[in-house]
């Protein structure tokens, strides 16, 4: 399945996003899946280093169109815009969306709600084993 997988960015620890989103991108390849991630796209760097926010969205936009389903990576309570954009863009081109919700982020969600399945995890472990789910 061509996956496109959204985190969240701003606001957090860069090194521990880039960390954990390889884990996912490599699990779910070696799933057999085509993935795409814009924090491994070299085409988004330039964007950031502008700071061109337009441009990152639409980049980002045009990769939900180009794959088959979304992966959605919550990691905490706290609320980041930009996956809630590229969720509601995949949602409104009828992609299927898988939600991988840290346990903490549960009790505060409405995204349930709105995706084709939500898995809880604990531990990057656990959330790396839930891919096989999907």
């Amino acid at each position: 399945m061509k996956l496109f997988c959204s985190y969240a960015y701003t606001g957090e620890d860069v090194a521990i996003v880039t960390a954990r989103m390889r884990k996912v991108v490599d699990a779910l390849t070696e799933q057999g899946n085509e993935v795409y991630c814009p924090l491994f796209d070299e085409l988004v760097a330039p964007l950031e280093a502008a700071n061109d926010v337009k441009a990152i969205f639409t980049h980002a936009f045009d990769g939900i169109k180009r794959q088959e389903a979304m992966v959605v990576i919550i990691s905490s309570e706290r609320r980041s815009e930009g996956q809630l954009m590229e969720i509601g863009a995949a949602l409104s081109e009828k992609k299927p969306v898988y939600l991988f919700q840290h346990q903490t982020a549960v009790a505060t969600s409405y995204l349930p709600k709105l995706v084709t399945k939500t898995y809880v995890w604990n531990s990057e472990s656990d959330l790396l084993s839930s891919f096989k789910k999907i």
